[in-house]
């Protein structure tokens, strides 16, 4: 059992937690529910110190607001971060690192609370029951786990429930596209099936930044297809097919290559499709490329 929850820590944390979308709706979501959250229950304590400072209902929603808002432009801060970190190859975050990324945020966060009572209770504004830091810091660390475990909770469910449901769906069209044995299938950055191409008509993919284009033949005219995913990624789903990478920037379908031409020092292919630019080949995949021709030519 302990080895079980061991490899569990240590395995890849979810796509679903990292992707930018997914983190851009966590950092509103919980900010809304927070800023609720505060305003209906007055947790901690906080309607004695808004009757003892006047202060009315619209002035705590101000105030709580902003109070909010400061605490979520941290984690918008920490997000960015950890959306930049997980994209570098050389970096791989499993879910013991996201959990103790999410337990330094509280941290973080109980820190920039603390700071902000202490400015404001010297400036009259609100009135502690302890000037102590260590114990301001315990008693917002403690307030912060108790407003953010809900909506963080609901928030990796939702994603959860909606990746369960997308994978369904793949399911379901890849037991259609799977009646025909000569489909290539693309998956997109989490996994879900965008495009089932004859490998006949597929033509050559294309890089755009963390994008693809896919070009293919349909009804004899030229189509393409955008698709978030990464070359590096998109090159191991087909590794066990003869769509290859012969450029930073390309793979090309080795099946429909007509000619194979050199230009100075640089090597071209061309698919014998009208209005089909050529396909340079770098020197980085140039052997690889050659080597998977050879046995055509």
């Amino acid at each position: 059992m302990a080895t079980t929850y061991t490899s569990i820590l240590f395995s890849k944390a979810p796509k679903y937690l990292l992707e930018k979308r997914n983190q851009t709706i966590m950092v509103l979501f919980v900010s809304i529910f927070a800023i609720v959250f505060i305003n209906v229950f007055k947790p901690f304590e906080s309607s004695q110190w808004i009757t003892a400072r006047g202060f009315s209902e619209t002035m705590y929603l101000v105030w709580s607001s902003i109070l909010v808002l400061l605490g979520m432009t941290v984690v918008a801060i920490s997000r960015i971060i950890m959306y930049k970190y997980s994209q570098k190859p050389t970096h791989n975050i499993t879910i013991m690192k996201y959990a103790i990324w999410v337990f330094i945020e509280l941290l973080l966060l109980a820190g920039a609370f603390t700071i902000l009572a202490i400015i404001t209770s010297r400036r009259g504004n609100i009135n502690l029951n302890s000037l102590d830091p260590v114990v301001i810091y315990t008693q917002a660390l403690q307030n912060t786990v108790f407003i953010l475990f809900i909506p963080y909770l609901i928030s990796i469910l939702f994603f959860s429930y909606q990746e369960k449901t997308a994978k369904l769906k793949e399911l379901m069209n890849e037991s259609i596209g799977n009646k025909s044995t000569s489909l290539i299938s693309f998956r997109d950055e989490r996994g879900v099936l965008q495009l089932s191409v004859a490998k006949e008509n597929l033509l050559y993919i294309e890089s755009a930044d963390n994008y693809i284009c896919i070009w293919y033949i349909k009804n004899d005219a030229l189509k393409k297809q955008l698709m978030r995913i990464t070359m590096r990624d998109i090159s191991e789903q087909l590794a066990d097919t003869n769509i290859v990478r012969c450029h930073r920037s390309y793979m090309v379908n080795l099946d429909l290559v007509k000619v194979m031409r050199r230009e100075k020092e640089n090597l071209f292919l061309e698919l014998g499709y009208p209005n089909i630019k050529e396909i340079p080949i770098s020197k980085t995949y140039g052997e690889q490329v050659l080597r998977r021709l050879m046995p055509i030519s």
